[in-house]
């Protein structure tokens, strides 16, 4: 199989959608197939950071493009960035050998336009791996309104995409009915929620050590918010929570990644808030360390983002053995998730008391009660989200794309 793969963002740059992308990339390349991935060459977070052009990374071929990020502070030039993606993604595409199948994700969100177009002229299958949706995450955050321009010609292509799919892989069961209502899909659609990378952040007795050693953290209950910081995933209740928990000296605030509530943090840090520390992305080796390193992990989802978004850092919280604290809408799968389950707790937005009273008891209970609380998490994760098997699942997809008989 010739496989080529439309991705803005691949490492070793540390956003969660392009390691999910590498994973299935090299699980594709060690089946013997050729794999290329067209992405950028600046960081989706950082645009200062570069990476090179070209090379081959565990057996995958990467070509990276430039002006292809800019940011993500500015709606602009996030929108610029992804049509000079589109566009050089296009022509390499065209230039390049012909592929069996395309396999394009949702970041940038006109990149899959380019791979719309080379699908049908290359006669190759496309494979729409949907990790969120637009324009729905765009109107829904307000940042464009359902009657404009941009917003309609998102959803044109957007249907377009989904009608010429083999096959459309989302992440939960409300983003499932939210494609549903768009386009009738039938078989076409298959579930494959974000798995663990359990083989990368896998814990030692030592993990986490020496990132609390790092930053003077030894003796602290460390209650972490690991991942991006966006706009679909408010902190505005945890950020007021850890204002009103500066009495409990013992109890240290970590926010780990980057984004556009990234600001608030800083803010809150500038303004001396004696018990948050902002750190920024941190390389995907030293993931598992990190990670380990809290006593609690924190998840948030936005009301408004049900069926629109999936953070896909609750499973790596919980394949670290922590037990989690979730801010999220009742409909959301994350309380599908918690409310189930005994391995952490779960509360609304704006229910600051709940969260205060939440992180004092955690903090407060023996250390054995919170192992058990992240053992739990951990089962369940190996019973629901096995890395191998999932990844096995997407690529004997992609084999069956390539399969002009089947």
């Amino acid at each position: 199989m010739k496989l080529l793969i439309f991705s803005s963002v691949y490492p070793p740059d540390p956003a969660a959608v392009g390691q999910y992308i590498a994973d299935v990339a090299i699980a594709a390349s060690a089946r013997g197939h050729f794999v290329r991935v067209i992405t950028a060459n600046r960081g989706y977070d950082d645009p200062s950071i570069r990476f090179p052009s070209y090379e081959r990374l565990h057996g995958v071929e990467v070509i990276r493009l430039r002006w292809s990020s800019f940011g993500k502070k500015r709606y602009m030039s996030r929108i610029i960035g992804q049509i000079s993606y589109t566009l050089q993604g296009l022509v390499m595409g065209l230039l390049g050998f012909r592929p069996d199948v395309v396999l394009v994700s949702t970041i940038p969100p006109f990149g899959i336009l380019a791979a719309l177009i080379l699908a049908g002229l290359r006669a190759s299958s496309l494979i729409y791996w949907v990790m969120d949706i637009n324009p729905d995450e765009a109107i829904a955050m307000g940042l464009v309104r359902p009657s404009s321009f941009s917003a309609r010609f998102m959803e044109f292509i957007n249907k377009a995409v989904l009608r010429s799919a083999r096959t459309v892989i989302t992440l939960d069961s409300q983003m499932a009915r939210r494609l549903e209502s768009k386009v009738e899909l039938g078989q076409r659609i298959v579930i494959i929620p974000p798995w663990p990378h359990e083989e990368t952040i896998a814990i030692k007795k030592t993990s986490g050590l020496s990132f609390r050693k790092r930053y003077g953290l030894d003796d602290k209950f460390i209650v972490m918010y690991s991942g991006n910081h966006s706009w679909v995933h408010p902190l505005d209740t945890l950020l007021i929570a850890a204002s009103r928990l500066t009495h409990r000296t013992d109890i240290v605030f970590t926010f780990i990644g980057g984004g556009a509530e990234k600001n608030k943090v800083e803010k809150a840090v500038q303004n001396g808030a004696p018990n948050i520390r902002s750190f920024p992305y941190q390389d995907f080796e030293y993931l598992g360390d990190s990670l380990a390193a809290a006593d609690v992990h924190v998840v948030t989802m936005g009301d408004a983002m049900v069926g629109i978004v999936h953070p896909s850092k609750i499973y790596s919280a919980m394949a670290v053995k922590r037990p989690l604290l979730a801010i999220a809408p009742d409909n959301s799968f994350i309380a599908e998730i918690m409310d189930e389950q005994d391995f952490g707790f779960r509360f609304r937005h704006r229910d600051v008391a709940g969260v205060i009273l939440a992180i004092s008891k955690l903090a407060d209970m023996d250390d054995s009660e919170r192992i058990q609380l992240g053992e739990r998490a951990w089962a369940h994760v190996q019973t629901h989200w096995n890395q191998a098997k999932m990844r096995k699942q997407f690529v004997d997809i992609l084999e069956l794309a390539a399969s002009p008989n089947e």
